[in-house]
């Protein structure tokens, strides 16, 4: 699986927990690869997962029905692998008709949150651009080096760059 939690029973239930190479020494910590259908990210990452969100994992995988599969996120229906359609209307469900679009607002989807937790991380928290650019999991400026300045080359940012920021200051859910 690509995320790990370390808490004995959820280990003994999931073994194949955290068994992504990437997650290597890192506990608690979720590995999101850039590859994926809808996926906008051009890069993976691994990020750390807070208290709040290892705690709402644990309960969620204790009620999660086994249906053999490793998808973490089921549909309602037959429990297969959510489409970005059960996704979508998911929002829809829980954010509409409260937050529909309105003459100087779209409305809010799946999409939404990519724009609220780069404005929380870069405005609220102050987060330096190239740790936000590093959890957004975005390629450099430009396609090639010659679009780009030389110094941003050199700069590299890393799982152990964002990890205290991250489980410090992360958006708290409830």
């Amino acid at each position: 699986m690509e995320f790990d939690i370390q808490a004995p029973a959820v280990r003994e239930a999931y073994p194949e927990l955290g068994s992504q190479p990437s997650l290597e020494g890192r506990p608690n910590a979720i590995y999101i690869p850039h590859d994926r259908d809808r996926n906008k990210s051009c890069r993976p990452r691994t990020l750390p997962l807070d208290a709040e969100v290892r705690e709402l994992l644990r309960r969620y995988l204790f009620a999660r029905p086994d249906n053999g599969e490793p998808w973490l996120f089921l549909s309602k229906e037959g429990h297969n692998k959510m489409t970005h359609h059960d996704v979508n209307n998911l929002w829809k469900q829980h954010f509409r008709p409260t937050y529909d679009e309105t003459k100087h607002h779209r409305a809010v989807g799946s999409h939404f949150g990519r724009h609220f937790f780069t404005t929380y991380w870069r405005i609220e928290q102050e987060l330096d651009r190239q740790l936000l650019r590093y959890m957004r999991g975005d390629r450099a400026e430009g396609d090639s080096i010659l679009d780009r300045a030389g110094i941003d080359e050199y700069i590299h940012t890393y799982y152990e760059d964002v990890e205290s920021v991250y489980r410090e200051n992360g958006y708290q859910l409830l």
